[in-house]
């Protein structure tokens, strides 16, 4: 190995209990590749960094290398990444969609590199998450208007290329078996937890999510000294009372968010479909040359696929809260900016040399994300149409009906830290479901306002708020 390469080497981020030089060696040899002629950082992750390492001869291979330690990697997550990779290149289902091919992979911290690492094909061309314009705006929000039209119909275009029907009838992740053939196993998120399973039906999943906390209850809850579940300021206030009350409005909402069978075709999920994921052609912004970053990829019913890459996913908050707009605070679904409201009343920003930052900008941003999604969904049901010869009508809405089914399948999984952090929605919910939906016989399907502004639960006689009251007066008597 080269001076010049052993420099580069210890220049390099990495995690202190890897070793790059044994990479580079083990590389070579397995891979039969001349002499290493040089190694960096092509990029990193929350899970991973990845390196790449050109040889002699010009060719590259891009290793993908693991950066937390044994005791928070799941080797279970990263094995179903690596099956679904290859499931996604030589199923024949996806022919539109570039996976780099692998080479070599070791799960263990007990190989020469130190930590688990895959070899793959480097893919070459351009990542427009790196973007940025004079206003000081990143990414898809950096581009020109009629860039954006054509990279959210190009994205759009690759989701439905997802959406093709898969040879499985379980919910959950996909392995291999004990002779090699593609299954479904345990349902893994991108954050490597193991949800169980596999599942028959989006129910059955739901279901094992209330019966896991009531287990944690029955575990942790039953040796309390108060009304208080809480153990660190990271979970939120909560009392056994309403734990109590959460877990039954979620169990009787159940049968109300299973959506009819035109919804519910399984479906392969990829939980981090984003411009930093998407490799496009150097030149050609309707065609896209690599899918990366497979970690968490699930098979789904189609309803809970539909969630709108990273990109265009605006919060309440960014760049500043709005009088009078809830802020509800998702992961999978977008609050929508339709207009400033009264921007004269906006908190103002200090940029880095302490001049005012002009925040509409960042909020006109946001408004266009907000069309840009009605042009994705739009786009994905054309491209529907045309790939997949689908005339039904409720698929063809699939983003516009999508988003309160997200959002009930985000809650159950989050377990009853989440529930707190959504209980006002959970309440509103059940209450509006149950005026709106006392006489009839079947499912229908349920849509509603992007964010609740105002509440049902009034018309509740809740009996209950007399005892806090009286609580909360021996409470200012004693101090």
């Amino acid at each position: 190995m080269s001076k010049d390469l052993q420099e580069s080497i210890s220049a390099l981020r990495k995690s202190k209990w890897v070793n790059l030089s044994a990479l580079v060696d083990f590389a070579t040899t397995r891979l039969s590749k001349p002499a290493c002629q040089s190694i960096e950082l092509l990029g990193y992750g929350t899970y991973n960094n990845v390196y790449k390492l050109v040889f002699v001869d010009g060719s590259e291979i891009a290793a993908s290398l693991a950066r937390h330690d044994e005791e928070d990697f799941n080797p279970q997550a990263k094995l179903s990444e690596i099956a679904t990779m290859q499931f996604v290149r030589t199923s024949g289902l996806y022919p539109d969609i570039v996976i780099p091919q692998l080479y070599a992979w070791d799960v263990t911290f007990t190989n020469p590199v130190g930590a688990p690492y895959v070899l793959m094909d480097v893919i070459c061309g351009r990542n427009l998450n790196r973007l940025n314009n004079a206003a000081k705006l990143w990414g898809l929000d950096a581009m020109s208007e009629v860039q954006q039209l054509a990279v959210t119909k190009t994205l759009a275009k690759l989701q439905s290329a997802l959406s093709a029907p898969v040879p499985f009838d379980k919910i959950g992740s996909i392995t291999l078996d004990d002779e090699g053939k593609f299954v479904v196993g345990p349902l893994l998120t991108i954050s490597q937890d193991n949800l169980g399973g596999p599942y028959q039906s989006i129910a059955d999943l739901w279901k094992a999510r209330l019966e896991h906390e009531i287990l944690h209850a029955l575990k942790e809850w039953c040796r309390l000294e108060s009304d208080q579940l809480s153990r660190s300021l990271e979970e939120p206030k909560c009392t056994p009372q309403e734990f109590s009350e959460l877990f039954q409005l979620l169990s009787s909402l159940i049968p109300h968010f299973v959506p009819s069978s035109s919804y519910l075709p399984l479906t392969l999920h990829h939980p981090d479909l984003a411009l930093r994921n998407v490799i496009f052609h150097p030149t050609d912004d309707t065609k896209i040359v690599g899918l990366l970053d497979w970690g968490g990829a699930q098979i789904l019913p189609l309803m809970f696929t539909a969630q709108f890459p990273a990109d265009y996913i605006s919060t309440a908050d960014d760049p500043c809260e709005r009088e009078g707009i809830p802020d509800e605070d998702w992961r999978t679904i977008p609050h929508d900016w339709t207009s400033f409201y009264d921007s004269s009343k906006w908190i103002e920003c200090q940029g880095a040399n302490n001049e005012t930052v002009d925040q509409t900008i960042r909020g006109s941003a946001m408004i266009k994300q907000y069309y840009l999604r009605q042009h994705f969904g739009v786009c994905y049901a054309q491209e529907n149409h045309d790939r997949y010869g689908d005339y039904n009508l409720g698929r063809a809405m699939l983003f516009a009906h999508a988003p309160y089914y997200l959002k009930f399948h985000e809650i159950l999984k989050s377990g009853w830290a989440g529930w707190v952090n959504h209980a006002m929605w959970i309440r509103e919910t059940y209450w509006r479901i149950n005026a709106g939906k006392q006489d009839l016989r079947g499912p229908a399907l349920i849509v509603g306002p992007n964010v609740y502004r105002s509440s049902m639960e009034t018309l509740v006689c809740d009996l209950g708020i007399f005892e806090e009251q009286s609580s909360e007066n021996d409470q200012d008597v004693e101090e």
